[in-house]
């Protein structure tokens, strides 16, 4: 009897691991409430970590995060590159790389 809970334990777990590989983490600025979204992930394997719809495209009143924008958080950067946001840190800017 313990074997068979022993093996049937093991498939359980297997077929959950599975499961679980061929899911991937939605990135974390994408994350939101599902009103701040414009077109969400449909795919059911993306998923967020903290329950929240995982958005592909985030409309533009929200885009308060450098990669809303197609950016990255850098030194400096030209000012028509420059985008005002909440993520990068106090002596950063956001600095849009593809327009």
């Amino acid at each position: 009897m313990k074997g068979f809970i022993a093996i049937f334990v093991v498939i359980l777990a297997s077929a959950y691991l599975q499961v679980e590989a061929g899911r991937e983490m939605c990135p974390p600025e994408n994350c939101i409430k599902a009103e701040q979204c414009e077109q969400p992930v449909r795919s059911t394997s993306v998923y967020c970590a903290n329950g929240l719809p995982c958005c592909s495209v985030v409309k533009s009143k929200y885009r308060d995060r450098c990669r809303h924008h197609g950016g990255e958080c850098m030194d400096s950067c030209a000012q028509t590159l420059q985008r005002k946001v909440v993520d990068c840190g106090s002596r950063q800017v956001c600095c849009v790389l593809v327009s």
